[in-house]
């Protein structure tokens, strides 16, 4: 039956099953198997969390101090996560008490082996997300594609940092993805739904807001914010108004702190990095920008969202290809590098705007500067990928010697910043070549 199969088929599209199964063993070897011991750092207070809510001790959750991010005083939390055979670095619970709460049914599974099904669920949730991308660009079963997409995703810093930690990243990407999916598609009830939730598990996701209100999205924009109400409503009506109060409380007390450490990809980390002791590049104590620092930062965000908002309101343009995947990329990187916090692991979301222009250019095959184009796309997919930590400790090698440790540690940053000037020049040259088209045709 194999063989009857087999001879039906291309030698071509038999070389894109083959290199399918190279991928899925790239994922095996380098997502699987080499996280498959890692302690979940990141995951470790939300399973202790849940614990301490099942308990009844709901208020001790948010036992440590919002300033210190890398520290857990003793105390319950800290007992806590002893008690579940937790052996790996243990960070503060940061996340709203309906999470804990939800939460819950993981806890009869010892932690040891709840770790390892969260591995496996965020891969699949990476997988699935790369489908739905290449589906917005009329490539959702191109197995070469896929495969390639896959194959970059094994040798991705944030995603390979992300699993290890035990971070639900890849899960926040997919509700993104979802998001964008749905809403072209049709179904703006369920993608605000969705966006509503995961706005509950990050608050970054607020900004898409904003975005879908400029595009007049109002059914999506109500649902969104129906089910944050609800959700909160839920939070406070299951778990108790104090640890919310707490949650808010937290929330509040970090606003103007930012890290300088090697994995905070934000604009506030690399205005930090450049203005604070190297040590610091290490630490992960809060910090406070100069004065001098915050006009820098306002200057720039402010910019930036004048930019930002000329693109999205400007003309739509008949000859741009995909121009809501790309102000929906615009959006998304703007969202993960202009935020006060933005480790490593969230440049995940780059894949969204990386597989949306390679797809966009190459259907433009016309378009002026468009082999530079995609070269700017790979190079920022290679400052993303690389990892922060191990340029820095490779300071004996000649190319990295030269280079200051404060760009060593921001080229994530970068890479955004290259993908918003990608996305830019792909706009003005657009309009420009439309432009030619309409006085060459009069």
């Amino acid at each position: 039956m194999l063989k009857s199969f087999l001879s039906k088929i291309s030698v071509l599209e038999k070389t894109d099953i083959l290199l399918l199964v190279i991928a899925l063993c790239f994922v095996g070897k380098l997502l699987i198997i080499n996280n498959y011991k890692s302690p979940a750092d990141d995951f470790a207070p939300i399973y202790v969390a849940a614990r301490l809510v099942a308990e009844g001790k709901a208020t001790s959750i948010y036992d440590h101090h919002p300033h210190l991010q890398h520290t857990v005083p003793p105390g319950e939390f800290k007992e806590t996560a002893e008690k579940i055979g937790f052996m790996g670095f243990l960070h503060p619970y940061v996340h709203l008490p309906l999470e804990a709460f939800l939460l819950r049914p993981l806890l009869f599974i010892p932690y040891h082996l709840v770790i390892k099904i969260v591995l496996l669920i965020n891969i699949l949730a990476v997988l699935f997300s790369l489908h739905l991308i290449l589906k917005l660009i009329g490539r959702g079963y191109d197995l070469r594609w896929f495969s390639l997409a896959i194959l970059a995703m094994c040798y991705f810093y944030p995603l390979r940092y992300g699993l290890w930690q035990g971070h639900h990243s890849p899960l926040v990407f997919l509700g993104i993805t979802s998001v964008c999916y749905l809403a072209r598609y049709g179904y703006p009830k369920t993608s605000g739904c969705i966006l509503g939730g995961i706005i509950s598990i990050k608050i970054l996701p607020l900004f898409f807001v904003f975005y879908f209100l400029i595009k007049k999205k109002w059914a999506l924009v109500l649902s969104s914010l129906i089910t944050l109400i609800a959700i909160g409503s839920c939070s406070v009506w299951l778990v108790g108004g104090e640890s919310n109060l707490l949650f808010i409380r937290t929330l509040t007390q970090l606003i103007g702190f930012s890290l300088a450490s090697w994995n905070n990809q934000s604009l506030d980390g690399v205005l930090l990095r450049l203005t604070s002791d190297s040590l610091y590049i290490f630490d992960w104590h809060l910090l406070e920008l100069s004065f001098k620092m915050m006009i820098v930062k306002y200057v720039i965000l402010s910019s930036m969202l004048v930019l930002w908002l000329i693109i999205l309101i400007r003309p739509t343009n008949p000859n741009e290809k995909n121009r809501d995947l790309l102000d929906f990329s615009l959006t998304l990187i703007f969202t993960v590098i202009f935020a006060p916090i933005s480790w490593s692991h969230y440049l995940l979301s780059f894949t969204f705007p990386y597989i949306v222009l390679l797809g966009t250019l190459a259907q433009s095959k016309t378009m002026p500067y468009r082999t530079l184009m995609i070269s700017g796309v790979f190079l920022s997919y290679l400052a993303a990928a690389l990892s922060p930590l191990y340029l820095l400790t490779s300071a004996n090698l000649p190319l990295v010697r030269k280079v200051p440790q404060s760009l060593l540690s921001s080229l994530g940053f970068l890479s955004g910043i290259l993908l918003i000037t990608i996305i830019l020049s792909y706009t003005i040259l657009i309009s420009k070549t439309s432009r030619e088209i309409g006085h060459s045709s009069r």
